[in-house]
């Protein structure tokens, strides 16, 4: 530059506009401004209202130049229209003498007409005889990805998704991961969000020796992984996540402490899938939910071609997330009857949800609730469920009137701090009778910190609802578990009693379960009665209550109504 070094001179601006340039050419200012990755440095004279930006700043948000009289009103013409007032009210107190720095968060219009976020930090400066003569500070570009991870050192997400969109225009066999270290926020729990950042670049440095040359390591978010390799089969797939998991579960040594950790993953297999980045990256991370909950850490490969069969369809789950979202439309809860053993009468129902849609149809829970759990909006789903299955079984009760309608509650749903106020909201809005509530904690809630799932299930208990156990016997259950708890009812899940009369080994099982029921005085459902002959057997372990297809299979509401009135 060829003004660099002069203390008072005058340069051009893009209109031919001579600008005062005093006190804005140190080479100082050109050192930083070079070495700010995503930040505009800018420098204003208040005296002449004359300012020096960033030289990025012209390309990325398309300024006049690098020196410009009345930046601020120049700038202004970007920022969205929705932010405009804030800015405005903010430059205005700066020029006035009223404040003496600025920390603004707000929208700009960058060189390709796309609104990005951005943030200014800026003060007010004096000069020795105590006169404000300049305003400087840095607007940073949230819209620029760096291509390194701050935390682990790895290659970025942004980096991953950019080597994903190359890779899916070749015309060769490629491979990617998704991988999670499930439970991360046990560990910041226990030793701090610091010691959790170690363990996040041990594990990514383990990885990376594990991965070798075959591909790159990315950290994405929080606890979670990619890897992008080529020319490795299903079969070569799966010893590699293997060996990470083997890895995972030995641990490693960090300072004093050592840690283990349990390892998820997804993968899939595809080759020349041009503009399919965004498929494969939703169904990938829709296959580590499977892999959580269904197949217990196992790798799930996601299959590009049978997508919709293994993994429901996208636009689907987009559909639903939308009705979720707004009126709950395609939703509706079927009943299915509880029964007391002793004498069949029915006493209670099983809300479960439904969807059906115009263009899909009647769709099975199983292929959405595992992707609707993994997403915040299980919160608003679950509250909708709680709301219309008590609207529901009011009128249920003008036929029985002890009757109780039992409702599945997700871990997701639990951990929000708003869950407890929201249950009492619906039984109020409702005027429902908590005693004729039961909470039904489904199998990943059994996954919690066993305090905080004791002190809610006491929670709700102490406001009268009653608290059950669902398909005790599955995943991580234990009848430990069952002890530490104060449950009001446990159900044992059907896959217990099918042939039970030729399994000596689930008769155990459910003899066991019986007997942990009675020590804690708490209810024994048993579910998936199929027949008579199927009742009478399981008389001996004496259930409180029956479930299955023997009696009802689900029904909607109209349909459960007729069943109770005969």
């Amino acid at each position: 530059m060829g003004d660099i070094g002069r203390s008072a001179e005058q340069v051009k601006d893009n209109t031919m506009h001579a600008i005062d340039t005093t006190g804005l050419s140190d080479r100082v200012f050109d050192v930083f401004a070079a070495t700010a990755k995503r930040g505009y440095l800018f420098l204003c004279n208040m005296k002449t209202n004359a300012s020096r930006w960033s030289r990025r700043a012209m390309a990325d948000f398309d300024m006049p130049g690098e020196y410009m009289y009345d930046a601020g009103a120049i700038w202004e013409k970007r920022i969205h229209p929705d932010d405009l007032a804030m800015y405005q009210e903010s430059m205005k107190r700066i020029f006035d003498g009223t404040s003496m720095s600025q920390n603004l968060m707000y929208r700009a219009k960058n060189t390709e007409g796309k609104y990005v976020m951005c943030s200014c930090e800026s003060s007010v400066f004096k000069s020795k005889d105590g006169e404000i003569d300049y305003f400087a500070g840095t607007i940073t570009n949230y819209g620029i990805m760096d291509e390194i991870d701050n935390v682990t050192h790895l290659s970025s997400k942004s980096a991953f998704l950019e080597r994903l969109e190359e890779m899916t225009e070749e015309d060769r066999s490629t491979t990617v991961m998704m991988l999670v270290i499930d439970k991360l926020s046990s560990i910041n729990t226990l030793y701090g969000y610091r010691f959790g950042d170690e363990v996040l670049r041990f594990f990514g440095a383990e990885l990376q020796k594990i991965v070798g040359e075959r591909g790159t390591v990315y950290h994405m978010d929080t606890s979670m992984y990619g890897v992008c390799m080529h020319d490795m089969d299903r079969a070569q797939t799966k010893l590699l996540y293997d060996a990470i998991r083997a890895m995972a579960y030995r641990g490693f040594d960090i300072g004093d402490k050592h840690v283990t950790c349990r390892v998820l993953g997804s993968a899939a297999i595809f080759g020349n899938a041009h503009g399919e980045v965004d498929r494969i990256t939703a169904n990938l991370g829709y296959a580590i939910g499977q892999s959580m909950t269904i197949y217990h850490g196992d790798i799930v490969f996601y299959n590009m071609e049978k997508h919709k069969h293994e993994f429901g369809d996208r636009d689907m789950i987009g559909t639903i997330y939308q009705q979720i979202m707004t009126d709950f439309s395609g939703f509706s809860l079927y009943y299915q009857p509880i029964v007391d053993a002793r004498n069949n009468r029915i006493i209670g129902a099983e809300a479960l949800i439904r969807w059906q849609d115009d263009k899909y149809g009647f769709v099975s829970p199983d292929r959405f609730i595992p992707f609707i759990e993994q997403n915040a909006c299980i919160f608003e789903l679950g509250n909708w469920v709680i709301w219309q299955a008590l609207q529901d079984a009011t009128e249920m009760r003008q036929i029985i009137p002890d009757f109780i309608i039992n409702v599945n509650i997700a871990a997701p749903q639990l951990e929000r701090k708003e869950f407890r106020q929201e249950v009492l909201n619906a039984l109020h809005d409702t005027a429902y009778p908590p005693e004729n509530l039961c909470l039904e904690l489904t199998e990943r809630c059994r996954e919690l910190d066993t305090d905080f799932l004791r002190g809610e299930i006491e929670f709700f208990r102490s406001q009268g609802i009653r608290v059950a156990m669902d398909d005790f016997g599955t995943g991580n259950a234990s009848l430990q578990l069952v002890l530490e708890l104060p449950l009001d009812e446990i159900k044992i899940d059907r896959s217990f009693v099918q042939n039970i009369q030729n399994q000596p080994m689930n008769q155990i099982i459910v003899s066991a379960i019986a007997d942990g029921a009675g020590t804690i005085h708490a209810d024994l459902c048993i579910e998936g009665i199929e027949d008579q002959a199927l009742e009478l057997y399981l008389q001996q372990y004496h259930p409180t209550y029956y479930q299955g297809y023997y009696y009802s299979k689900p029904v909607a509401k109209g349909d459960f109504l007729s069943l109770i009135s005969s």
